[in-house]
């Protein structure tokens, strides 16, 4: 098989069509079907042919909030606050009527020089015992089901006396039902990272018309920063998915899954491509980046969250690594200009398949995983078919070349 069929093929099976266009081709060659009765005995105690383990799978894209929102488990949206670098959507003061206080973004007071909006709450001059806060409206609000635990957490500074006590609850969209609370004794003058269970009662009823807040009884002045709310997640890992999406995965029993996406790694721009290297570590150093389908992903399902979501299905990651292509044109011509990107695609897997002697393999076992994921597939780029420059077939012979070289 040539190199154009050889690339052919990869695009059919990417996409499914090379099965369907067979089914085609049979049905077209049948015979007409007989009139006469037909058939089917089935002996299940005899072994048939055998079936790949990996003959079907799933694959994936941050398409209508599939991570952000669905199989993530993040409550909050907007949590980082740079959803919309003009206004802090999903966010609202809580305060009384005429009370006075504002909330805006603000680019002088970042955590850091990943998560460099912070969410300035100027109460400072609301009357004494006067309830103010912050109030996010969650994903379609906030889940709430009878006893159950939320994690909540939140980085935060005050301005030039300290503030306290906080209360962080769960409460109906008006305010006047407590779902869950917890108070935070005080809030320094400087930047730090707070964290409180949240418990509903076994009485409480299952509801979404809610909202996530914190609040102060007293005049205040205070920065936020990535604010987070789980529920439980699967098999209770940190950072994780949603119990009810993974189990019926899970129930599939796939044999493999193909992640991070296809437009979602490619990406509009080269820009804002999916960025590996830029999804792992703490999310204190996960600034996200926007999606193509116009919002903004938190990067919280990083490359990690990838493996561990194979792992919890026993299913074979295939991993898709970026090709030189983006949505609106852009394209990185073969050749020099190309290598940084192969590299990236060689170091990627390098962190998958690594032990402790690579600089990559280190870094994953660095973030919590000694043993290297199993590895056999990889995808180079995602329907570049697309790419009206017909560069495919070149970048696509340099990318298999280096990673035939170095994985052979």
């Amino acid at each position: 098989m040539n190199l154009r069929s050889t690339i052919r093929t990869v695009l059919c099976l990417s996409s499914g069509c090379l099965l369907l266009s067979s089914g085609i081709a049979n049905a077209e060659e049948a015979a007409p079907p007989s009139s006469s009765a037909v058939t089917f005995t089935v002996d299940a105690s005899a072994p048939g042919p055998k079936v790949s383990p990996i003959l079907y799978g799933l694959m994936t894209e941050e398409i209508n909030h599939c991570y952000d929102g669905g199989l993530y488990a993040e409550l909050i949206q907007n949590r980082a606050f740079k959803d919309d670098a003009k206004k802090p959507t999903h966010w609202t003061v809580v305060q009384p009527e005429g009370a006075g206080a504002k909330i805006s973004l603000d680019g002088t007071k970042p955590l850091n020089d990943k998560l460099d909006v912070s969410l300035h709450l100027d109460a400072a001059s609301v009357a004494a015992k006067t309830r103010v806060g912050i109030a996010n409206d969650g994903y379609w609000g906030i889940p709430v089901k009878p006893d159950t635990k939320y994690r909540a957490s939140f980085q935060a500074r005050a301005g030039a006396a300290s503030v306290g006590p906080v209360t962080v609850a769960i409460e109906s969209e008006d305010g006047k039902t407590v779902y869950a609370s917890a108070q935070v004794p005080s809030l320094t003058t400087e930047w730090k990272a707070y964290e409180v269970t949240l418990k509903t009662e076994a009485s409480a009823t299952a509801t979404t018309k809610t909202r996530f807040v914190i609040t102060a009884d007293a005049p205040c002045d205070v920065w936020f920063s990535l604010v987070s709310l789980f529920p439980p997640t699967w098999k209770d890992q940190p950072n994780g998915f949603r119990p009810d999406l993974m189990q019926m995965m899970v129930d599939m029993k796939p044999g493999f899954l193909r992640f991070p996406g296809g437009n979602y790694l490619e990406g509009d721009t080269v820009a804002t491509r999916f960025e590996w290297k830029k999804t792992l570590g703490p999310l204190t150093e996960r600034a996200g980046h926007p999606c193509p389908w116009s919002y903004r992903s938190t990067d919280g399902m990083g490359l990690l969250e990838f493996l561990l979501w194979c792992e919890n299905m026993n299913a074979e990651p295939l991993l898709g690594v970026y090709a030189g292509y983006s949505l609106k044109g852009e394209t990185i011509k073969a050749g020099p200009e190309l290598e940084p990107f192969v590299q990236e695609a060689l170091e990627e897997i390098e962190y998958v398949t690594g032990d402790a002697s690579t600089k990559w393999g280190a870094q994953r076992i660095k973030d919590g995983y000694p043993q290297p994921f199993k590895l056999r597939y990889v995808e180079i780029g995602n329907e570049d078919f697309f790419d009206r420059s017909g560069s495919y077939e070149w970048r696509f012979a340099q990318f298999y070349d280096a990673i035939k070289a170095k994985y052979p």
